[in-house]
C-alpha cells in the first residue's frame, strides 16, 4: 500500500491565520495471488422486480457468479415476503449458481432484513482470510421483518465488526437511499444506484472488479494534534468522524482495491499568529490490514505533519484540485438538503457554484463531464424538476465525488452515451 502525504498552505492576511490543508492518498497494490471471495448474492424477488428489472438483475447476478473461482465461495439469497437459499454455500466456478440464478420469479412484498440476515449468516459460516460481503439489491422500502433503519443500520455495522461487509444495490425510483447508502457505508461495503435495466451488468462488474483486487482491509486514518498554536482541523469530506481518546480524530475507510485507490482530505487551523517558521502540527497515523501474497499483514505508518508557516502562500495544485471535488460533492449534498424543503433555486446555486469551481481543474473529460452534469442539474431544479430518480442520482454523484470514484461516476452518468 502506497501512501503520499500533501500539504497546500494558505495565510489570510485579515486574520493573520494559516490555512494547512492536508491530502492523505492511499493506492493499492495487485497482490501476485488474491484474497479469496466469499460471497452472498442478495436479490429482491418482490413483485416490483417483475419483468425487465428482475430479468436484468438475474444476467447481471449470474455474469458476477461466473468470475469467481473453486478457491471462493458463493451462497444466492432470494427475498420477497419470504427468504430463500437457492445456490450454496458452495465453492465458486460452479455453472448451477447461474441455472439457479435463472430460475428465480416474482413474488411479494419485501422482506430485505430477512433476505440480508440470511446471507450474512451463510457468509459468516464460511468466513476466509480475504472478502467476506454480502451483496443485497433491492428496488424497494424494507416493508416486512425488521423495518426501522436505525436497527438495519446497527446491523450492518456489527456485521462489518465481525469482517463481513455489505454492499447494497439499489435500483429504480422506489428504494430508499436513505437507508442504502448509510446501510452500505456502516456495512463497510459500496453502494450503488443503478437508474436503468441497462446499467445493471456494469454496476455488478464494477463491484467484482473491486473484490478481485481487494489490497487492504479495515483502513484507519487518525490525526490528532501536536502544537499548541492548531486550534482544530476541519475535514472536506462527509464521512464519520470518531473523537480518540488521545484528543485526535479518526476516519474508517475500510477497504482499499488496486483499482480505486482512496484519498482524505482536511484542513489544519492555525490562528493568530503571522510566522512560525517550520514547525509539526500534528501527527497522521495509517492503520490497515494489507494482502500479500503470503496471507494478511497488520501495518501501522506514522508520520508528522510539517509545515513551514511564514506569512505566505504554499499552494499545491493537486492538493487544491482534488479539494475543488470534494466540494463539488459537498455541493450536491447540500443540493440535496435545501430541494427536500422546497428551495430549488438555492440548491441550483450550491450546484452552479460548484461547477464553476472546477473550471479551475486541468481540462480533463472526467472534469467537463462532472461541470456539464452539475449544471444540468441545476437547470432541471430551476425548472422545479426534483423526482425521486433525481435524488437518488445527485446522492450517488455525491459519494462518488467524495469518494473520488471516476468510474463509479462514469458508470452512472447521465450525461455518458444513452444515458437518462
Amino acid at each position: 500500500m502506497k501512501t503520499d502525504v500533501r500539504l497546500s498552505t494558505k495565510f489570510i492576511t485579515a486574520q493573520d491565520a494559516h490555512q494547512v490543508g492536508m491530502l492523505v492518498s492511499l493506492e493499492g497494490s495487485t497482490p501476485i495471488r488474491r484474497a479469496p471471495i466469499n460471497v452472498a448474492l442478495v436479490l429482491d424477488r418482490s413483485g416490483s422486480m417483475s419483468g425487465m428489472p428482475l430479468e436484468a438483475a438475474k444476467t447481471a447476478a449470474a455474469q458476477f457468479a461466473s468470475f469467481l473461482t473453486p478457491q471462493d465461495r458463493l451462497s444466492v439469497v432470494v427475498f420477497d415476503d419470504s427468504v430463500d437459499t437457492i445456490f450454496g454455500p458452495a465453492p465458486g466456478g460452479d455453472s448451477s449458481a447461474a441455472d439457479a440464478i435463472g430460475m428465480v420469479y416474482a413474488g411479494g412484498s419485501t422482506n430485505l432484513s430477512g433476505g440480508w440476515l440470511k446471507g450474512r449468516k451463510l457468509v459468516e459460516k464460511g468466513r476466509v482470510e480475504g472478502t467476506n460481503r454480502v451483496v443485497l439489491m433491492t428496488d424497494g422500502q424494507a416493508n416486512v421483518g425488521i423495518v426501522e433503519p436505525e436497527k438495519l443500520l446497527g446491523l450492518a455495522r456489527d456485521g462489518a465488526g465481525r469482517r463481513v461487509t455489505t454492499t447494497c444495490i439499489g435500483f429504480g425510483p422506489a428504494f430508499n437511499e436513505d437507508l442504502l447508502e448509510p446501510m452500505a457505508g456502516a456495512g463497510g461495503g459500496n453502494y450503488w444506484f443503478v437508474e436503468s435495466e441497462d446499467q445493471m451488468a456494469g454496476i455488478y462488474a464494477g463491484e467484482i472488479e473491486g473484490l478481485v483486487a481487494l489490497a487492504a482491509q479495515n483502513v484507519e486514518v487518525e490525526v490528532r494534534l501536536t502544537h499548541p498554536r492548531a486550534a482544530g482541523v476541519s475535514f472536506m469530506q462527509s464521512y464519520p468522524v470518531q473523537q480518540t481518546t488521545e484528543g485526535g480524530w479518526k476516519v474508517v475507510l475500510h477497504d482499499l482495491y488496486a483499482t480505486s485507490p482512496k484519498a482524505l482530505g482536511l484542513v489544519f487551523h492555525v490562528e493568530d499568529v503571522r510566522e512560525l517558521g517550520k514547525v509539526q502540527l500534528g501527527e497522521v497515523r495509517i492503520e490497515a490490514d494489507v494482502v500479500t501474497e503470503w496471507g494478511i499483514e497488520h501495518r501501522v505508518a506514522s508520520m508528522p505533519v510539517l509545515a513551514n508557516l511564514d506569512g505566505e502562500d504554499r499552494v499545491e495544485p493537486v492538493v487544491e484540485q482534488t479539494f475543488l471535488r470534494f466540494q463539488a460533492a459537498r455541493a450536491r449534498e447540500d443540493a440535496l438538503r435545501r430541494a427536500d424543503h422546497g428551495d430549488f433555486d438555492g440548491a441550483a446555486a450550491s450546484l452552479r457554484i460548484a461547477a464553476s469551481g472546477l473550471m479551475a481543474c486541468p481540462p480533463t473529460p472526467g472534469t467537463a463531464e462532472e461541470i456539464e452534469d452539475l449544471e444540468a442539474e441545476a437547470a432541471r431544479l430551476e425548472q422545479r424538476q426534483y423526482e425521486a430518480s433525481d435524488r437518488k442520482y445527485n446522492a450517488a454523484r455525491a459519494m462518488a465525488g467524495r469518494d473520488l470514484k471516476a468510474d463509479y461516476a462514469q458508470r452512472v452518468s447521465r450525461r455518458r452515451p444513452g444515458g437518462s
